[in-house]
């Protein structure tokens, strides 16, 4: 026969949170009420969720690194090659071939950007208004050839403003990408 004074077989009285019914699922849940305080989440939890934050933005900027690491490396050889062409249109008159190499260093840089594909849409507007300089710069060098053809002494200065004009413009653009790729 079991001793009354002995303590009740079975667990022991519960402190803190107890077992409700889950109001959806019928199972238990964590009940609170005003005498019982919510519990902070887990440390691992909130650590868990700073690092997928940081994980996200990290991604991001990684992204936009790749990115403008790939534009840049597309557009280095092409804008050296470009300077050097524009550069040489002062001998256009005695040597027509520098015409070429310049129509040639355009159609370069214009193939690179063609197949680029930038997620970043600032990157992407770079890309599109360096293409739309590019073409400026090719009409240029078209009409600084037929200029030299017909030795329009005016053609010819018309079109050189054109190809400075096109320098200036390629500085402009390099420099607000230089500039938006430092930045995090």
């Amino acid at each position: 026969m079991p001793n009354r004074s002995s303590p009740p077989a079975g667990p022991a009285p519960r402190t803190g949170p107890r077992l409700a019914s889950h109001p959806r699922a019928g199972g238990p849940a964590l009940a609170h009420g005003p005498d019982l305080p919510r519990d902070p989440p887990p440390p691992t939890t909130t650590a868990f969720a700073w690092a997928l934050v940081g994980a996200l933005l990290l991604g991001a900027c990684d992204s936009r690194v790749r990115q403008c690491n790939d534009l840049v490396e597309r557009l280095n050889p092409h804008t050296e090659a470009l300077v050097r062409g524009v550069e040489g249109l002062a001998r256009v008159e005695s040597e027509p071939a520098t015409l070429d190499a310049l129509v040639e260093a355009i159609d370069g840089a214009d193939r690179q950007l063609a197949v680029i594909q930038l997620e970043d849409e600032r990157l992407a507007g770079f890309g599109l208004r360096y293409r739309r300089q590019l073409m400026d710069a090719h009409t240029a060098a078209d009409a600084m050839r037929r200029a030299a053809a017909a030795k329009d002494e005016v053609g010819l200065n018309a079109a050189a403003k054109q190809a400075d004009a096109f320098l200036e413009a390629q500085a402009a653009i390099l420099d607000e990408l230089n500039q938006y790729c430092a930045t995090r």
